[in-house]
């Protein structure tokens, strides 16, 4: 009985001890409970931002501008802030805001050091395009969630995500979520690398350079290649788009958002080029002459020369001089149909070029030679009938012709970097192929010069340093009205000794090659000149 009575009792302080405890804790977790409904922390967005776009010297593309971004709370820190930032008709609305008690974000024009204190943020973050923003087709854009949408942002868009992040502004708050006195407000970078992003073969000041020379252009397009490796230092195409406001451009029917400099057209007369390069590598003389009467006949088909009457007995550098079709055609049909496609195909017509993610040159189009008849040869020895390029294509015709003869890989992606100096390359260069012998890129170089210097490209001389290169005027079969619409052409070399930069325009209907596109050609040599980048 007594053991009984020990157990019982024994089990009833036991069960006290437990409700004891739980009651305390059950005090303490409502004192905590409290606490937090007193005060938490929040997040405010300052703002975001992806990884920047760099040109080859490392100066970037985009990210040059910055705003202020300004997280206050109706403290007499915040408000002498906001007082010190915005203009009167920003600040009424920022004030109608706070006093509601709640911590807000505001973007300053103003510049401001970074700085944070009891209920103030300044923070700078970057602007992703600018008003005069470069390079607009090759960069691409944004849409409204921050993904990339065309060209190296649509490519990289990941990479460059990663490289980005968030930046917030932690206040502490009470429960109804108004900024708690005597607090000091925190910078929260979420950014995995601020100053990381991609690095193109673009030279800035090339391409600001090209730009200018193009606003004259009102359609077309122009690249400027590395004549030894092939890199993109500067591309365009007109007409251009406002990145900052995208919706103004979906309905105009020039199509802005195309990339020209990718596409291929009809070339004309600048493919003579590959045909005089097949011919030499055949073995034929440059002193081959033959007689000019204005045209050419091949059985019924008779093929005009631009100058109708005649341009008398030529050698290869004067028909280049003079663009004259019947010495080609009568060119063409030395060499042949396989021998001509086989050096253009080393060349890098009929290819498409992948320059980049998300950034690829049509292939255009190269006619098999097998299935050539002896007309659609004689169109190919002057540029014309199915053949089309590209600008990219060209400016690697240039190249390998103004380095000696070896073949060039087009290129417009360098590497990534993580902290905007060190640059980690993807793969490695594709090697170099000889597609035409010294001594012929030495003959074909001293023609085009002779094409600047006395024939029909004389408006594409530069100030300094002389330039090498070829016109055309390209044939479309699209009339508008009577008329038929001509693409204006100029490729070429410069300088014209030890060649560094080719550079092709393409004037879409924009006439003879020899006119506009000539004079854009001479104002992008110039423009590099008068940037230190020439010789």
């Amino acid at each position: 009985m007594e053991k009984r009575v020990v157990w019982l009792h024994t089990l009833m302080l036991l069960c006290m001890t437990v409700l004891m405890v739980r009651l305390a804790a059950l005090g303490q977790g409502e004192s905590l409970a409290q606490a937090a409904a007193r005060q938490s922390s929040s997040l405010l967005e300052l703002g975001a931002s992806r990884g920047t776009i760099y040109d080859r010297r490392g100066k970037p593309l985009v990210n040059r501008d910055w705003v202020t971004s300004l997280a206050v709370s109706p403290t007499p820190e915040g408000l002498e802030l906001l007082r010190e930032s915005l203009p009167p008709d920003q600040l009424a609305d920022a004030m109608e805001v706070l006093r509601q008690g709640r911590p807000m974000v505001v973007r300053s024009s103003r510049w401001l050091p970074p700085a944070s204190g009891e209920g103030a943020v300044a923070f700078q973050l970057p602007v992703r395009y600018g008003e005069e923003q470069l390079a607009v087709h090759l960069l691409g854009y944004l849409d409204d969630s921050g993904h990339g949408v065309t060209g190296v942002e649509k490519g990289y868009d990941q990479l460059l995500r990663e490289m980005g992040g968030s930046v917030y502004a932690r206040y502490f708050v009470d429960a109804n979520r108004s900024a708690v006195e005597g607090q000091a407000t925190e910078v929260v970078d979420q950014r995995s690398a601020p100053r990381g992003g991609v690095l193109l073969t673009l030279d800035r000041g090339i391409q600001q350079a090209t730009e200018a020379a193009m606003e004259e252009v009102p359609k077309g397009a122009a690249v400027v290649m590395a004549v030894e490796s092939g890199e993109l230092l500067a591309m365009v195409s007109r007409p251009a788009y406002d990145v900052q406001r995208i919706a103004d451009s979906l309905e105009d029917p020039d199509s802005p958002f195309f990339n020209r400099a990718l596409g291929a057209y009809s070339v004309g007369s600048t493919f003579k080029l590959c045909v005089a390069a097949a011919a030499l590598e055949k073995g034929i003389s440059p002193s081959l002459a033959y007689q000019c009467g204005g045209s050419y006949q091949l059985g019924e088909q008779k093929y005009h020369c631009h100058y109708r009457y005649g341009h008398g007995e030529l050698e290869m550098a004067a028909a280049l001089e003079k663009s004259c079709n019947p010495y080609f055609i009568n060119l063409g049909m030395a060499v042949g149909a396989q021998e001509i496609c086989d050096m253009a195909y080393a060349m890098g017509f009929g290819s498409p070029a992948r320059l980049a993610e998300g950034v690829t040159a049509a292939a255009g189009e190269l006619p098999e030679a097998g299935r050539m008849d002896t007309g659609e040869l004689a169109n190919l020895s002057f540029g014309q009938g199915g053949l089309t390029a590209t600008p990219v294509q060209l400016a690697q015709m240039i190249c390998t012709i103004a380095n000696g003869g070896l073949s060039v890989s087009p290129t417009v992606y360098l590497g990534t970097t993580r902290d905007g100096g060190n640059v980690v390359r993807d793969g490695e260069a594709s090697p170099q192929r000889r597609v035409m012998s010294e001594k012929t890129a030495a003959t074909l170089r001293e023609m085009l010069v002779g094409v600047v210097e006395r024939g029909s490209g004389t408006h594409a001389r530069p100030d300094c340093g002389g330039a090498g290169g070829k016109t055309a005027t390209a044939q479309t079969g699209v009339y508008q009205g009577e008329e038929e619409v001509l693409h204006g052409w100029f490729a070429g070399f410069y300088p014209a000794e030890e060649p560094q930069y080719a550079v092709v325009v393409l004037a879409e209907g924009g006439g003879e090659g020899s006119e506009l596109p000539a004079r854009t050609f001479a104002a992008i040599c110039d423009g590099i000149a008068d940037r230190g980048l020439a010789p």
